[in-house]
């Protein structure tokens, strides 16, 4: 790399041999701030500036769609590279709320506005609704920070504020453990919370980035 960065405000991501690097350094720096390196060549070359509003904005992931390099920040708005012609641009990617993690062989989704998980039916090749998390979906809020796998089941992370409606200054980040279940002859998925608490209590100001999961 060109320039130093911090490790926790950089995102990461490989296409086509090519690894990409963006933030954690300066936003002033316009000219390294993003940067790609061609395992084949072994050399940096900088890509274009994405703009201040990127720059100065906290980066959560990148993803890479479709031969696309897509960045999220911390306020949920996207951004894409197209390495092909080296321009950026506004994506609408992500604005449907929509959640996605695969749990063993069950890919499950989250979506946000409706507070509803649901499984892809490869036969019938559709969207179902998993169930037994009636109650579950009630309690969890909008602010869902993450899907993921973990020890083969579903674990999720959201935050709440501690008083709700109230002047709270903080806010409770929950985290639940629900294993999922294949039921009458694999037609219908079924979700048991196992584990459910809070997990950490941090001031409403902080914004989550991203989390890593290891399992022991």
């Amino acid at each position: 790399m060109r320039v130093a960065r911090e490790k926790a405000l950089t995102v990461v991501g490989v296409l086509n041999e090519k690894i990409y690097v963006m933030g954690g350094c300066k936003a002033e720096e316009t000219t390294n701030w993003a940067e790609v390196f061609d395992t084949k060549t072994q050399t940096w070359e900088a890509l274009p500036d994405p703009g201040a509003e990127l720059r100065f904005s906290l980066l959560k992931t990148m993803r890479m769609i479709k031969g696309k390099v897509y960045v999220e920040n911390s306020e949920k708005k996207h951004y894409v590279y197209d390495p092909k012609e080296g321009k950026w641009d506004v994506a609408p990617l992500g604005g449907n709320g929509i959640m996605e993690c695969k749990v063993e062989n069950v890919r499950v989704r989250n979506y946000l506005r409706t507070r509803r998980f649901f499984w892809y039916d490869k036969k019938r090749k559709e969207w179902r609704v998993v169930k037994g998390l009636e109650a579950f979906n009630r309690n969890v809020p909008h602010v869902i920070i993450t899907l993921t796998r973990y020890c083969g089941k579903l674990l999720i992370l959201w935050e709440k504020l501690e008083q709700p409606g109230g002047q709270c200054q903080n806010k409770n980040i929950w985290c639940s453990v629900i294993k999922l279940e294949r039921r009458n002859g694999d037609d219908e998925v079924w979700g048991t919370v196992e584990w459910a608490s809070v997990v950490l209590t941090v001031p409403s100001s902080y914004v989550f980035l991203r989390c890593l999961v290891r399992s022991v």
